[in-house]
C-alpha cells in the first residue's frame, strides 16, 4: 500500500500555492490542507484573519481550479456562506498540465536549435550573426573588427535535453503523487 502523501510539505504544491496566492495566503491554504473542509468564517476565526482576505485567497484558488466550494444562505443575515474544500487531485492535475506545457516548449526549442543554420559569434562584442552575413563581412565583426568564431549549439541542445529529462522525471513523480491522494 502506498504511503499517504503529506501535501503541506510537498514542495511542488507549496510553489504552486505561493505563485497563486502569495506568501500571505499560504497559511490559509495550509490550514485548509489540514482540515480538508471549512467555511470562511471558521478559517478567519482560527487564523485571526479578516474574512474578506480569506475569501480573496480562496477565490484565487478557485479561479485556478484548485479548490471546490458549496454555498448556503445564512437564514438570519441573508448572505451566502461559502464552505471551501481542498481538491488535491485538481492541484496535481494543474501541476502536471503546467509541466507538460513546459516540456512541449523545450521540445520545440530543441527542434529550433537543430534546424538553425550555422551562427558566428564575436566574443568581444557578444554579437551573433548568421552564416551569410558573416561571409559578407569576411568573418570579421562589424563593430570591433575582431574575428568571428563559429558558435556550436551542441551544448545548448545538450542542456535542453537534460532539462527535458529532468522535467519528464518530475512529471512521472507528480503522476505517482496524484495516484496516492
Amino acid at each position: 500500500m502506498a504511503k499517504k502523501l503529506n501535501l503541506i510539505d510537498d514542495p511542488d504544491i507549496n510553489n504552486l500555492v505561493k505563485n497563486i496566492v502569495g506568501e500571505a495566503g499560504v497559511p490559509i491554504v495550509s490550514h485548509l490542507f489540514k482540515i480538508k473542509k471549512a467555511d470562511e468564517f471558521e478559517i478567519a476565526k482560527k487564523l485571526k484573519e479578516d474574512v474578506n482576505f480569506i475569501r480573496s485567497v480562496m477565490y484565487k484558488m478557485y479561479t485556478n481550479n484548485l479548490v471546490n466550494y458549496t454555498r448556503r444562505r445564512d437564514a438570519e443575515k441573508g448572505w451566502y456562506i461559502y464552505t471551501w474544500e481542498f481538491a488535491p487531485k485538481k492541484l496535481f492535475n494543474s501541476l502536471i498540465s503546467s509541466r507538460q506545457k513546459e516540456l512541449e516548449t523545450l521540445f520545440k526549442k530543441v527542434e529550433e536549435e537543430k534546424s538553425m543554420e550555422q551562427i558566428f559569434h564575436c566574443p568581444t562584442c557578444s554579437i551573433n550573426l548568421d552564416f551569410n552575413k558573416s561571409l559578407e563581412l569576411n568573418f570579421n565583426c562589424f563593430a570591433c573588427g575582431g574575428m568571428l568564431q563559429p558558435l556550436n549549439n551542441d551544448l545548448v541542445i545538450q542542456g535542453l535535453n537534460q532539462n527535458i529529462k529532468s522535467l519528464s522525471n518530475n512529471i512521472c513523480i507528480l503522476k505517482e503523487k496524484l495516484n496516492t491522494v
